[in-house]
């Protein structure tokens, strides 16, 4: 029997640890900030349904049009050009959900600063679970066509550019390091950090007038990560590289966060206790 004909039993094992963990990244994190830290619920629930529509839906909808025909194709061929577009629709979407999020349904928790990480968390999380459960369940279901020499069912009336499309992925399938399937994991940890990060930001953004300019600086700090890892990696860089870039952006961010937040705390404090900061 050829052993390169099927995906090993390993590789199930870290696809099924990954779809497990799809689920147990936002339980874990919701348990953490609202059982352990004692944050609300509220926040949490609004992040994720924020990211739903303005991520999931209407940036996806936008995204379908400026990339569709050849139009789309021309533009993936420019990796510089995808990254500018797509990181900024993601920055513009993401974080304009968020202000308003911040200056409607959550306008009445602006005296606790919390929201601001409950919120990210939620979204963040929210993201994680998408991105690894569309991941897991993708690969887990292939790879049982495979095993079960089932894979024309897969490629049944496709073209001849999606047949040899779908061949390639089967071969990754079968060829690939188990371990290379815990990898979206490994990516959603710096992404999870960066949504809290901009999330702190575009609070205080929506809190204080004279913070307002944190809106616009998030949407170009998000494009900036977003188009950054999309151009090295539509340049098939190391993945290794490509994910260093990415966690220094994370910590980054949540220096700046942390920066805003404490700042603004300290002058929150001072105010409440007589004495004005200018």
């Amino acid at each position: 029997m050829n052993e390169n004909l099927f995906v090993p039993v390993s590789s199930f094992v870290t696809i099924g640890i990954t779809l497990v963990l799809a689920f147990a990244v936002p339980v874990i994190l919701f348990i953490f900030l609202t059982k352990k830290k004692g944050y609300s619920k509220k926040p949490f629930f609004i992040g994720c349904a924020v990211f739903t529509l303005f991520a999931l839906i209407l940036e996806s909808a936008c995204n379908a049009v400026i990339f569709a025909g050849d139009r789309g194709t021309a533009i993936i061929q420019k990796p510089i050009l995808y990254g500018l577009i797509g990181g900024f629709m993601a920055g513009l979407f993401e974080e304009t959900g968020r202000f308003i999020a911040f200056k409607t349904v959550l306008k009445k928790n602006k005296d606790d600063n919390s929201t601001a990480i409950a919120y990210g968390a939620g979204h963040g999380g929210f993201e994680a679970f998408i991105i690894l459960i569309s991941a897991a369940a993708t690969n887990l279901v292939f790879s049982a066509m495979i095993n079960t020499g089932n894979t024309a069912l897969l490629t049944a009336g496709r073209d001849a550019a999606s047949v040899a499309a779908m061949e390639q992925m089967f071969q990754t399938l079968k060829t690939s390091n188990p371990a290379a399937f815990l990898l979206p994991i490994v990516e959603r940890i710096p992404a999870i950090a960066i949504h809290i990060s901009m999330s702190v930001l575009v609070w205080f953004a929506a809190k204080e007038k004279k913070l307002t300019y944190l809106y616009p600086a998030a949407i170009l700090i998000h494009l900036l990560i977003d188009a950054v890892a999309a151009y090295v990696t539509l340049l098939k860089v190391n993945t290794v590289f490509v994910e260093l870039i990415v966690y220094a952006f994370a910590a980054l961010s949540v220096l700046l966060a942390a920066f805003i937040w404490k700042k603004q705390t300290a002058k929150n404090h001072a105010v409440t206790s007589g004495i004005v900061i200018e």
